[in-house]
């Protein structure tokens, strides 16, 4: 569902205001919105479970021709079976190299994971958490 014009001019003053008031803060939300991961179907999962959906349609069919329930009943796990089999074969996998944030080196106080605790505003530790739970790190 898109925005109302109301929705985002009121999205982009916020996004100005964030800008204004801590810049580091708002360039790590800008890349942390680029794409990272792409989602990719098996190709081997999806003729599979097409031709498993497929067997099972027919049996489907098969059952209600011969007004057996039971066959009927079977062939609709058969189908779901398949449609479960392509539901597995979809995965991510990761962005191309280059793109998101930077990991690790540089020189900056900002790059690498801080090993201490810093003080500092209550948006930069919900950062840093963040960030840690993003990672993977608890």
């Amino acid at each position: 569902m898109p925005l109302s014009e109301y929705e985002r001019k009121m999205l982009e003053e916020l996004e100005a205001q964030l800008a204004d008031e801590d810049p580091s803060f708002a360039d790590t939300l800008k890349q942390e919105a680029e794409p990272q991961s792409s989602t990719q179907v098996s190709v081997r999962h999806l003729v599979l479970g097409l031709l498993v959906s497929v067997v099972g349609i027919g049996v489907l069919v098969g059952g209600i021709t011969i007004e057996q329930v039971l066959v009927g009943v079977l062939g609709v796990v058969i189908m779901f079976a398949g449609f479960w089999y392509i539901a597995e074969g979809i995965g991510s996998r990761p962005g191309k190299p280059g793109k998101g944030p930077r990991r690790g080196g540089g020189n900056g106080p900002n790059h690498g994971s801080p090993q201490t605790p810093r003080p500092g505003s209550f948006m930069e530790r919900q950062a840093e958490i963040w960030e840690k739970r993003r990672r993977g790190e608890q």
